[in-house]
């Protein structure tokens, strides 16, 4: 449903909206997102369809406190990752007759931010040791095409 999705978004919102493939934090190359839009308005967009019309229906009524906690952290993660302040988060369900598409604006949460600050690079550093242990490096992958 995401075309509907997105196109409907559109026009709700008087925006328009790009889909880039993908977006790298720095040229590392460690760190990227792949957003579901980057609108008009200088905000990316993360468009859900939920499989069932009771998380739909939970999200219109409780807003930016019913957002499930994993869909919290890659907002916050996109928003670390392409250096906006703030998101598009929209459910769409289309088997909702009256209003199938609620979208709101989640701010950049500077907790989120300072924990992937910290985080990502340990994990980096793990990662990269256990690669060396198995005879890798990162960019290896790159290296045949």
């Amino acid at each position: 449903h995401e075309e509907a999705a997105r196109f409907l978004f559109e026009f709700e919102n008087d925006l328009t909206t790009t889909q880039p493939p993908i977006y790298y934090k720095d040229e590392s190359m460690r760190c990227a997102c792949s957003p579901d839009g980057m609108c008009s308005d200088g905000r990316g967009l993360e468009l859900k369809s939920p499989y069932t019309s009771s998380q739909y229906v939970k999200f219109r009524l409780g807003g930016i406190d019913a957002v499930k906690k994993e869909y919290m952290a890659q907002v916050q993660y996109s928003m670390w990752v392409a250096g906006c302040d703030q998101w598009w988060f929209s459910n769409y369900d289309p088997r909702m007759r009256r209003e199938n598409m609620h979208s709101i604006i989640i701010d950049k949460d500077n907790e989120f931010q300072d924990a992937f600050e910290l985080k990502i690079p340990q994990f980096i550093k793990t990662m990269d040791e256990a690669l060396d242990v198995l005879g890798f490096k990162f960019g290896d992958q790159w290296g045949s095409l």
